[in-house]
C-alpha cells in the first residue's frame, strides 16, 4: 500500500513538472503558436548563409531564450563563430562599421548560454565595448563621433551580459553613459538617432523617434541599477509603509558599487529622464514603428518596460497585447517577419518580443537568488549565516559608534550593510546610545556623500532633541532630492507632524512624467524654498528660549511661511 501510495505521489509530481514545463511561455495561445513557427524558421535559416556582424548571434541569443538549448547546432555552431572572434585574449569584430552592435550580441549570446570555457570570450568583448566609449560618453561608427543612441543600448546591452558573467565594468562607464543620454535627450523628452547630426545629413535627423526612445529608456535603466543598485519605483513599499523615512523603505537592491568611484549622475536625473522618455513614449505610441527599421521597437520596447516594470504605458496601454496582436498579423506563411534587416533579424526581434527575455533575466539574476536582491552567494561564506535554511549575508554588528565610523568611510561594499545596522539599533536599540553619539552623527550631516547624509539626518529626526531641528531645516537647502526627501521625513518624526506643513514629501510628487528638466529644477526650487520657511516658522514657534536671537535665527528669521 504504501509502495502504491509513493508510486503515485513520484508520477504525480512527474506530471506537475511535466505540466509546468509545458505551460506556455506567453501566456496567450496565439503568441505561443507564432513563436513556435518564429523558431522553426529560425532554426532553418540561422546557417553559415546568415551574414556576419551579429545577425547570427542575435537569431541564436533569440533561439536561446525560446527555450533551445545551447548544445542544439544551430546555437553552438553560433557560439563557435563568435569565440573565432577572440585571438589571445582581444576581441575583433567581423564588421567594423557595426562593430558594437556586433559585440553587444555577441556577448549577450555566450554570457547566457553560460556554455564552459567561454568566460574569457565574454571579458574580452567586455573590454572591447569598454575601449570604443567615447570621452563624452557615447559610442559611434569608426568614422564619426557625434554618438548614436542605438549602438549606445547594444554597447550596454553587451556590458550587463559581460558583469552577469563575472566582468568587472569600471562604475565611470556606466556613468558617463548616462550622462550622454541625459545630455543628448529632446526637450520634448524623446531621444533621437544620431544628436547633433542635420536632417540633410540623412543619418536619422533632428527628431526623437519610437525605435530610439524606447531604447535609450532601458539603456537608461540598465545605467541606473549599475550605478544606485534601483529597482523602479513600482517595486517600491507602498507609501502607507513609509511613514517616515526613505531609509525604512530602501531595500536591498543588485548593482552595488565595485569601487570607489562616485557618479557624477544623481539617481533623480537619470530617474527623471527615464520618466520623460516613458511619457514621450506614452503619448506617441504605436503598435509597431513606422520607420523602416520597425520590429527593431518590439524588442527595444520590451526591454524599457521590463527594466521600469511597465505594465501599461501611461496607465492605459497594453503594450504587451496591442503589439503582440499587430506582430500576429505581421507574421508571413513560413513563420517569419521581415523588416529591412531581412527576415532573420525581424523574426529574431519578433520572438525576443513575445517571450519577454528581459523580464527573465532581471527575475533570475535579482529576484530568486540566495541572498537578498539575487546577488548569489557572497565571495567570503565567513562573512555569510544561515535564517531558516537561506543563506544570507551577515549583519554588520558592533557599537553604535563604531557603526558611524564604518559609515563614514562610505566603502562601497559596507555601506548598506552599515546603513541597515545603525537603522535598527536606533529603532531597537538602547536610547542613551543614540543620545552619546549625537555630535557624530550631527558632523555626518555635512559628509561630501549623500547616503552617508541622509542616514545621519535619519538618525538626527529620532533624537527627540528639538535642537536638532534646526540642522534639518539646513538640510532643506542639500542638492540632493533624496537628502531633501529625508530631511523633510525627519522633521516630520521629530515635530510629531505626521502631515508635515502641507507639502508633498518628494518635491517631483507633482510633476508630469514628461517634465523637462528646466521644470524639474523649478519645481525642486519652489519646494526647497517653502519647505524652508514653513519648517523655520514652526521651529521659531517652538524652539527652546534659550536658543533664541541665535544664528539661526539670524540667518533664518526672516523666512515666512508663504
Amino acid at each position: 500500500m504504501l509502495r502504491t501510495m509513493l508510486l503515485a505521489a513520484v508520477l504525480f509530481a512527474l506530471n506537475s513538472v511535466a505540466s509546468e514545463a509545458a505551460a506556455p511561455p506567453t501566456g496567450v495561445p496565439q503568441y505561443d503558436q507564432a513563436v513556435a513557427r518564429g523558431v522553426t524558421w529560425l532554426k532553418q535559416e540561422i546557417t553559415e548563409r546568415v551574414p556576419h556582424g551579429g545577425y547570427r548571434s542575435l537569431a541564436a541569443y533569440a533561439l536561446l531564450k525560446a527555450g533551445e538549448p545551447a548544445s542544439s547546432p544551430a546555437i553552438r555552431d553560433a557560439i563557435a563563430d563568435v569565440r573565432k572572434k577572440v585571438t589571445d585574449g582581444v576581441y575583433k569584430p567581423t564588421n567594423t562599421e557595426h562593430h558594437i552592435y556586433e559585440a553587444g550580441v555577441d556577448g549577450m549570446l555566450l554570457a547566457d548560454a553560460d556554455e564552459n570555457g567561454t568566460r574569457a570570450e565574454v571579458f574580452a568583448i567586455g573590454s572591447y565595448i569598454v575601449s570604443q566609449q567615447g570621452a563624452d560618453g557615447s559610442w559611434d561608427y569608426p568614422a564619426r563621433t557625434v554618438g548614436d543612441t542605438s549602438m549606445a543600448q547594444y554597447a550596454l546591452l553587451g556590458l550587463w551580459a559581460a558583469k552577469r558573467s563575472g566582468f568587472d565594468v569600471p562604475l565611470e562607464v556606466w556613468d558617463k553613459a548616462a550622462a550622454w543620454h541625459l545630455k543628448t535627450q529632446d526637450s520634448t523628452g524623446g531621444f533621437i538617432y544620431h544628436p547633433g547630426v542635420s536632417v540633410s545629413a540623412g543619418t536619422g535627423g533632428a527628431a526623437p523617434t519610437l525605435n530610439m526612445t524606447a531604447g535609450a529608456t532601458g539603456t537608461l535603466a540598465i545605467a541606473r541599477m549599475q550605478l544606485f543598485g534601483n529597482r523602479p519605483k513600482t517595486s517600491q513599499p507602498e507609501e502607507s509603509q513609509k511613514l517616515f523615512g526613505v531609509l525604512e523603505a530602501k531595500t536591498e537592491e543588485p548593482g552595488k558599487p565595485s569601487s570607489a568611484y562616485r557618479p557624477q549622475m544623481t539617481e533623480s536625473n537619470v530617474s527623471s529622464a527615464i520618466s520623460r522618455g516613458l511619457g514621450w513614449l506614452s503619448g506617441r505610441f504605436l503598435p509597431v514603428s513606422d520607420l523602416p527599421h520597425k520590429l527593431y521597437f518590439t524588442y527595444a520596447l520590451e526591454r524599457t518596460c521590463a527594466l521600469n516594470e511597465i505594465k501599461e504605458l501611461g496607465g492605459k496601454i497594453d503594450w504587451f497585447r496591442a503589439t503582440g496582436d499587430t506582430l500576429l498579423k505581421l507574421q508571413a506563411s513560413d513563420g517569419s517577419w521581415d523588416t529591412i534587416d531581412g527576415p532573420v533579424v525581424g523574426t529574431s526581434f519578433a520572438v525576443l518580443f513575445y517571450i519577454r527575455p528581459t523580464k527573465k533575466t532581471i527575475v533570475e539574476q535579482y529576484g530568486a537568488g540566495l541572498l537578498t536582491g539575487g546577488r548569489g552567494l557572497p565571495e567570503d561564506l565567513s562573512k555569510a549565516e544561515l535564517d531558516g535554511g537561506t543563506l544570507k549575508e551577515r549583519k554588520m554588528q558592533g557599537p553604535l559608534d563604531d557603526l558611524l565610523t564604518e559609515l563614514s568611510k562610505v566603502d562601497p561594499d559596507k555601506l548598506e550593510a552599515a546603513q541597515a545596522a545603525i537603522v535598527e539599533k536606533v529603532q531597537i536599540g538602547n536610547r542613551e546610545e543614540l543620545l552619546g553619539q549625537i555630535d557624530q552623527i550631527r558632523k555626518l550631516i555635512n559628509h561630501s556623500s549623500p547616503d552617508v547624509r541622509r542616514t545621519a539626518i535619519w538618525a538626527l529626526g529620532r533624537s527627540g532633541d528639538l535642537k536638532d531641528a534646526n540642522l534639518l531645516i539646513r538640510a532643506l537647502q542639500d542638492n540632493n532630492v533624496d537628502v531633501l526627501v529625508e530631511a523633510y521625513n525627519a522633521l516630520c518624526y521629530l515635530s510629531r507632524k505626521i502631515t508635515g506643513v502641507g507639502l508633498p514629501s518628494n518635491p517631483l510628487d507633482d510633476l508630469p512624467v514628461n517634465a523637462s528638466q528646466a521644470q524639474i529644477d523649478a519645481a525642486v526650487n519652489r519646494w526647497r524654498e517653502e519647505a524652508v520657511k514653513r519648517w523655520t516658522a514652526w521651529y521659531l514657534r517652538i524652539r527652546p528660549y534659550e536658543e533664541k536671537n541665535d544664528l539661526f535665527q539670524l540667518q533664518f528669521g526672516s523666512q515666512k511661511k508663504g
